[in-house]
């Protein structure tokens, strides 16, 4: 018998086994049982926490497509710091995690095919997007209030610069000899060219 555990580290437990169900067996193949076999715990004590594997799929969604804009979020702006300096310092979190966590992007794209189909998990999807292009743009907006950049459509660069680390986050998920670094600062360092105001 499992041993009572705080309700958050229940939770905890079911989510880091139901991810890692996903991306072993994919989301239709993925049953209750299965979740409940990888944490150890009864299939009474999933459905405890869970009425069905669509609410531990969406706790997975909220908690997954979060993760990097909870880390942008988190990413010091200091007084006077450039939007320069900004937008290198996310393309740094998001490469490291394309280093360290190569499952997050496995599942990532687990969760963006069950999107395709699903509307309540598109617009989770789609919620969790325009806060990644709200906030490069409000970055860029900046710069461009700071006189470091020049006026431009900042909510199209905002979103180029999203499809640009979409498009790593795949490749890297179906191809783990993918070395997206050098190409991703390239692309970075050539917009940010673009945009630079020449004194």
């Amino acid at each position: 018998m499992a041993k009572h555990q705080p309700e958050e580290v229940r939770r905890r437990q079911i989510l880091d086994a139901a991810k890692r169900c996903f991306i072993e067996r994919g989301l239709d193949a993925t049953t209750m049982r299965d979740i409940a076999r990888i944490a150890g715990l009864s299939l009474g004590g999933i459905y405890f926490h869970f009425a069905s594997k669509e609410d531990i799929f969406r706790a997975v969604c909220d908690e997954t497509y979060g993760t990097v804009l909870r880390k942008w979020r988190e990413s010091p702006e200091r007084a006077g710091q450039s939007a320069e300096s900004l937008l290198r310092e996310l393309a740094a979190i998001n490469l490291d995690m394309l280093d360290s966590e190569p499952d997050y992007f496995r599942l990532a794209l687990v969760l963006n095919g069950a999107a395709v189909v699903n509307d309540d998990l598109k617009r989770v999807k789609r919620d969790h997007h325009r806060g990644f292009v709200d906030f490069l743009a409000a970055a860029l907006e900046r710069g461009v209030a700071a006189g470091e950049l020049v006026a431009h459509d900042t909510g199209a660069i905002a979103e180029g610069i999203v499809a640009l680390f979409d498009g790593f986050y795949l490749r890297r998920a179906i191809d783990a000899d993918v070395t997206p670094r050098t190409s991703a600062i390239a692309a970075i360092d050539a917009i940010l060219k673009g945009l630079a105001k020449q004194n």
